[in-house]
C-alpha cells in the first residue's frame, strides 16, 4: 500500500527574528542570515492512527536567504502551550538531510512516541507550537511560533485501506435532465481494526482540489456498508459548481477517536447543464438554423416570447443548427418533456405566446400573451391607493414608459386596471429585472432620484434607469464621453432638449452620467424614433444644421428638428394671415424675442417662413411652455396686455410675459 503524505504549511502575517546577540560576536566574518515564514497549509490538527504508524506528514518552510556563502542548517522545535506561562520545549528535531533541507518528515510513530516520552497519555490530545530555527554558525533566527494538534495512538487503530470505485481521475458525466435517475457509486474496500474488534463508521467527503478534507466541501455519513450511490439529479445539486474535486472515505472507530482517510482520488464531474435552448417549428420552417433562442433565467429555466401561426407545431433545441438531443412534449403527460417518443409542442390559434421550459421539474407551458390595454404604478410613492395610481405612456407594442421622482427605499409595482389589485404584476424574486404575476416582489428604488420605469412585455422584462442628467456623444465632440458642455437642458419632467450644430452624415448617443458610458440610450433599430438602452444603434443625422434635439423619457423617443434662422408671429392678432406675420428679433443663435399687444381671447403659433404654414410651431399639449411641431396646439394669451414673447429652441421652451 502506498504511504500517504501530509503537508502542514502556515502562513504566519507577522515574523519575528531572535539574535543570539550574546553568543555571537560579530566582526568581519560574520555572515547574516534573513528571516523565514512557515508555508501556508490549512490542516493543524492530526489523530495519529496506530494501525498506519508508518504514514508521514511533512513540516514545511521557506528558505532562510543566507548573506553570501554559508549556507543554513535547521532544527524545530515543539512546545507544550497548555500553559502559557510555563512553555515548555518538549521535542526538537534535525530537519531533512541533515538538516539542510527545509522540510521535517516524522512519521506517525515518532510523533507518538515523542508525546509518550513527554507524558502524554495514550489516545489523548497534545495541544503544541512548532518553530524552526535556522543558523549558519554566525547567526540564529527563528521563524514564529505557530499550533498544531496532535491526538495520540490509542489502544485500537485502523489499517489501511483503498478506495475502489470510481478509477482515479474518472470523467463522470450526470445527465440531470435526460437521465435524472442514472447513479454512480462510490465503494471502498472494508476497513479494520488493529484488535480486530471494534465497530467502524465511514463517511464519504469530498473537496476542491487542494483542500485537505479537514473543513470538506460536501459529506455523506454512510449507514451501513461500504459503497454510497448518488443519482444524477443529486450530483448536478450538490457539484453543479465543482467540475473537479477531490474524494476519500473517512474510517472512524466508534466510540474511540482513532480515525483514517483512505489514500485521496480525484474526480472530473461532467454536470449536464443546459445554457442554450432554442425553438424551431413551422414559425421558421424548421430550420434548425434558424431557430428562436430562449432567455436563460438560469437554473435550468428558460422562457421564450413568439409570435405562432395558426395550428404551429414546435420543439426544442439545446444547440443551434443541430437535432442532437432534441427535446419535445411528453405524449403521455401534458406539459412534460421529454428526448425519447417526444411529439412537438402545439399551438391551435395564431397569437403571441410565452413558452418556459423549466429543465429541473422537466416542464412546459404555453401560455397566450396579451399584453394589458393600459398599466399602472402603485406604491409607497402615492401611499399604495391602487385609485390614483401613475398610468404609463402605452406605444401599441407591449412598451410602457413613465418618468418618475423616487425617493430612496420606494417600492412599488404595476396594475392593468386603475383601482383594482386583480392581475398585479411585480419582480420575479428568483430573476432580477423580470416581471411576473405571481409569487412576485415590489420593485425597490435604492437612490433618491428621476427614474424613467421601462415594462416591455415583449420579453417580460422591467428596467428602471436614473436620468437626472443627460449628455450627448458623438462625432461632433470626438466621442468625449467626459464632455460636460454636452449636457441636454430640462424642466424636470422627463423631457430634455439641446440644440446641436452636426456636420452631414454625423452620430450621436446619449449618456446619463457624464464620464461614463454605462446605461447608453440610442435609437432602437426596429422602430425609427424610438429610445432603448440594449442593441441600440447610434443616432443618425443625415444632413448638415443646428438642430434642437428632444428626449422624451415619457414616450421613449426623440427627435431632431433643425432650428430655423428667422420666426415670424402669426395668429388672431393680425387675422391668421400668415403673409403679414411680424418678424421676431433673432437675439442669439436659436433665440427669438417679439414685442406683442394681446387680447385676453387671442392665439397664435409661430413660422419659420413668412406666407409658409410649413414646419410650423406651437406648444407642446402635454407639457404647457415647451415648443412642439408635430401635435402642435396654439399658444394662448395669458389676458389684454403688451407681453414679450420668447422662444428659445436652445431649451425648447417659450415664454408669454
Amino acid at each position: 500500500m502506498k504511504k500517504i503524505i501530509y503537508k502542514i504549511t502556515i502562513f504566519l502575517l507577522a515574523v519575528f527574528v531572535s539574535s543570539c546577540t550574546d553568543e555571537v560576536e560579530f566582526s568581519s566574518d560574520t555572515e547574516a542570515l534573513n528571516s523565514f515564514n512557515l508555508i501556508e497549509n490549512v490542516q493543524t490538527s492530526y489523530v495519529l492512527n496506530s494501525g498506519t504508524p508508518d504514514k508521514q506528514i511533512v513540516l514545511t518552510w521557506n528558505e532562510a536567504t543566507p548573506g553570501v556563502s554559508k549556507l543554513p542548517t535547521y532544527k524545530v522545535l515543539f512546545f507544550n502551550t497548555e500553559d502559557e506561562s510555563t512553555e515548555v520545549e518538549l521535542a526538537s528535531f534535525n530537519s531533512d538531510n541533515d538538516g539542510k533541507s527545509n522540510q521535517l518528515t516524522l512519521t506517525f510513530a515518532q510523533i507518538d512516541e515523542a508525546l509518550s516520552n513527554v507524558g502524554f497519555a495514550a489516545g489523548s490530545e497534545a495541544k503544541l507550537q512548532w518553530q524552526v530555527i535556522a543558523t549558519n554558525g554566525d547567526v540564529e533566527v527563528a521563524s514564529a511560533k505557530t499550533g498544531i494538534t496532535f491526538t495520540r495512538f490509542a489502544a485500537n487503530g485502523i489499517k489501511d485501506f483503498n478506495l475502489l470505485t470510481p478509477d482515479n481521475n474518472n470523467i463522470i458525466t450526470a445527465d440531470i435532465y435526460g437521465d435524472p435517475d442514472g447513479e454512480v457509486t462510490f465503494s471502498w474496500e472494508t476497513a479494520e481494526t488493529t484488535t480486530g474488534s471494534g465497530s467502524i463508521e465511514y463517511t464519504l467527503l469530498f473537496d476542491e482540489l487542494n483542500g485537505d478534507f479537514s473543513e470538506p466541501l460536501k459529506s455523506f455519513p454512510i449507514v451501513s456498508g461500504t459503497s454510497y450511490s448518488m443519482t444524477n439529479s443529486q450530483i448536478g445539486e450538490e457539484f453543479a459548481n465543482n467540475s473537479n474535486v477531490i474524494w476519500t472515505v473517512q474510517a472512524k472507530i466508534v466510540d474511540g477517536v482513532s480515525m483514517l482517510n483512505a489514500e485521496k482520488k480525484y474526480i472530473n464531474w461532467d454536470v449536464f447543464v443546459i445554457n442554450e435552448l432554442y425553438l424551431v417549428g413551422s414559425h421558421n420552417g424548421w430550420d434548425n438554423g434558424t431557430a428562436v433562442p430562449f432567455v436563460n433565467n438560469g437554473n435550468g429555466n428558460f422562457k421564450l416570447q413568439i409570435d405562432l401561426p395558426e395550428n404551429g407545431e414546435f420543439k426544442f433545441l439545446p444547440t443551434l443548427g443541430s437535432w442532437d438531443g432534441d427535446w419535445g412534449e411528453d405524449p403521455d403527460n401534458p406539459g412534460k418533456i421529454v428526448q425519447d417518443g417526444e411529439q412537438n409542442g402545439k399551438v391551435t390559434t395564431a397569437g403571441t405566446y410565452i413558452i418556459t421550459v423549466d429543465f429541473p421539474t422537466l416542464s412546459l407551458s404555453i401560455t397566450e400573451f396579451k399584453a394589458p390595454d393600459n398599466l399602472y404604478m402603485v406604491g409607497s410613492h402615492n401611499g399604495w391607493n391602487n385609485g390614483n395610481a401613475n398610468q404609463f405612456y402605452n406605444d401599441g407594442n407591449g412598451v410602457f414608459s413613465l418618468t418618475y421622482d423616487f425617493n430612496a427605499n420606494d417600492e412599488f409595482k404595476f396594475l392593468p386596471v386603475l383601482g383594482s389589485w386583480d392581475g398585479d404584476w411585480g419582480e420575479d424574486p428568483n430573476s432580477p429585472g423580470g416581471l411576473i404575476q405571481d409569487g412576485e416582489q415590489n420593485i425597490k428604488i435604492t437612490n433618491t432620484g428621476k427614474y424613467v420605469v421601462v415594462v416591455d412585455f415583449n420579453n417580460s422584462k422591467v428596467n428602471l434607469s436614473a436620468i437626472n442628467s443627460l449628455f450627448s456623444v458623438g462625432s461632433h465632440n470626438g466621442w468625449n464621453n467626459a464632455d460636460s458642455t454636452q449636457e441636454f437642458n430640462t424642466t424636470g419632467n422627463g423631457v430634455f432638449v439641446r440644440a446641436q450644430t452636426f456636420d452631414a452624415d454625423s452620430q450621436f448617443k446619449l449618456l446619463p452620467v457624464s464620464g461614463s458610458w454605462d446605461g447608453d440610450w440610442g435609437v432602437n433599430p426596429d422602430v425609427p424614433g424610438k429610445l432603448v438602452q440594449d442593441g441600440e444603434n447610434n443616432i443618425l443625422v443625415a444632413n448638415a444644421g443646428t438642430y434642437m434635439i428632444n428626449i422624451d423619457f415619457n414616450t421613449l423617443s426623440f427627435t431632431l428638428t433643425e432650428i430655423p434662422d428667422n420666426l415670424y408671429l402669426v395668429g388672431s392678432p393680425n387675422g391668421w394671415n400668415n403673409a403679414t406675420a411680424p418678424q421676431f428679433t433673432n437675439l442669439s443663435e436659436g433665440i427669438f424675442e417679439i414685442n406683442q399687444v394681446l387680447a385676453a381671447s387671442d392665439e397664435f403659433k409661430f413660422l419659420p417662413v413668412q406666407g409658409s404654414w410649413d414646419n410650423d410651431w406651437g406648444e407642446n399639449s402635454t407639457y404647457p411652455g415647451m415648443l412642439i411641431r408635430e401635435g402642435e396646439s396654439n399658444v394662448k394669451s395669458p389676458g389684454d396686455g403688451t407681453y414679450t414673447i420668447t422662444v428659445n429652441f436652445n431649451t425648447g421652451t417659450l415664454t408669454v410675459l
